[in-house]
């Protein structure tokens, strides 16, 4: 099977090492290009992946950088040890990696939240392939693992004995946003951005450049 793929512009080649395999990775509209290894032994196995669950061979070839390349894939057969590597690969890549600089607030407001660490949780976004940034993603994932979420609007604040996850967007780019953990009785807050210092604080977010959205309640089923 030939295929023409469109490598994404302003995307440089990938690498990196999960479950004992190092890897090499070129990203394109239509996929992901990757050569995988178990470290400190051959061979390298280049396969081309357009989904999580669809993997081809490809003859090992200089990607060179080139805009758009044609590529001859055939099926391949993988372990699902190896099938797992590289689909974690891939979501470290696309969803790990740009977390990182965006900010882990999701994600490390959960673990205060639960009482659980912050590599626990991004575990269960892991297996599920997820984004923790996602407010649905969050909830999927987090009702998976044995917890119910309650997803309020603002009414969502007069639960004070509870502890509340609080969603804030930023009202100079709406696409970006923030999450806020308030403890039962608002006997404090953890920001990881360190903007909101006390509960008060978030009853006059708009003066510190957010709106309120949504407020989840997590509870163990």
């Amino acid at each position: 099977m030939r295929r023409t793929i469109h490598r994404v512009e302003a995307r440089n080649g990938r690498s990196g090492t999960t479950h004992g395999y190092g890897f090499t990775g070129w990203e394109y509209e239509e996929g992901w290009l990757i050569s995988f290894w178990l470290v400190g032994r051959d061979p390298v196995k280049t396969v081309w992946v357009d989904s999580p669950t669809s993997f081809y061979s490809v003859p090992r070839i200089q990607f060179g950088g080139q805009r758009v390349i044609e590529i001859s894939a055939e099926p391949i057969e993988l372990t699902a040890e190896e099938k797992d590597a590289i689909i974690s690969m891939v979501w470290q890549w696309e969803i790990v990696e740009p977390l990182t600089v965006a900010g882990m607030c999701m994600l490390e407001s959960l673990a205060k939240a639960l009482d659980m660490s912050n590599d626990d949780i991004l575990e269960m976004f892991r297996r599920a392939r997820r984004d923790p940034s996602i407010q649905d993603h969050a909830v999927k994932t987090l009702e998976e693992n044995g917890y119910k979420v309650h997803v309020f609007g603002p009414e969502g604040f007069s639960y004070r004995e509870r502890r509340r996850l609080v969603t804030m967007i930023r009202k100079d780019d709406p696409k970006k946003g923030h999450v806020v953990l308030i403890y039962e009785n608002d006997e404090k807050v953890f920001d990881s951005d360190g903007v909101f210092k006390k509960a008060g604080d978030l009853l006059f977010s708009d003066t510190l450049g957010y709106n309120k959205g949504s407020v989840l309640i997590v509870d163990k089923k």
